[in-house]
């Protein structure tokens, strides 16, 4: 923490979500981390917080509902959440992936979907499969047009997203 103190040259905006974020992180992200890593639980009520203080828009332009902050921002508020709870970290970074890459497509999409992101929270990037884990380099999902859906139900944040988004080679 004392880094963070150090840091130079933050706005009093960057100052203030950092107060916020580090007093979240003491008084609910630590008191309860440790019980739920035992019991195997989603931290439901911590991500609704988080969504609640707007984490989840942080770097997502304010025309699209976020608060338009830098990545400078961002570095330093997953760093007092993964002090807290580095799973949880995970929440934030993965939405961060997603919304990072939908700003870079097109502008109805960012239409659509940017908003959402930044004010309802949780979206999910799959980057497993059954029998790999998580080494991305040896994913064997490849992207096709589908003619039926369906699927087994691996990921396990799935059932809590906003939509799931798939990383696949073509």
């Amino acid at each position: 923490m004392a880094r963070l103190a150090q840091t130079a040259g933050l706005t009093d905006v960057q100052q203030e979500i950092l107060a916020t974020v580090r007093d979240f992180v003491d008084k609910e992200i630590i008191p309860n981390a440790q019980a739920l890593e035992h019991a195997d639980e989603y931290p439901s009520d911590i991500v609704a917080g988080m969504r609640e203080m707007g984490l989840f828009g942080l770097t997502i332009p304010e025309e699209y509902g976020g608060l338009g902050e830098s990545l400078l921002t961002y570095a330093l508020v997953v760093e007092q959440i993964a002090r807290g709870w580095m799973s949880v970290s995970g929440v934030i970074n993965t939405h961060f992936i997603v919304a990072h890459m939908i700003r870079h497509h097109a502008p109805t999409n960012r239409n659509t979907f940017l908003p959402k992101m930044a004010t309802r929270g949780t979206w999910l990037l799959s980057m497993s499969e059954p029998d790999l884990g998580s080494d991305v380099a040896a994913i064997k999902t490849r992207a096709r047009r589908l003619t039926k859906t369906g699927g087994d139900g691996t990921s396990s944040t799935a059932r809590r997203c906003g939509s799931p988004t798939v990383a696949a080679p073509t």
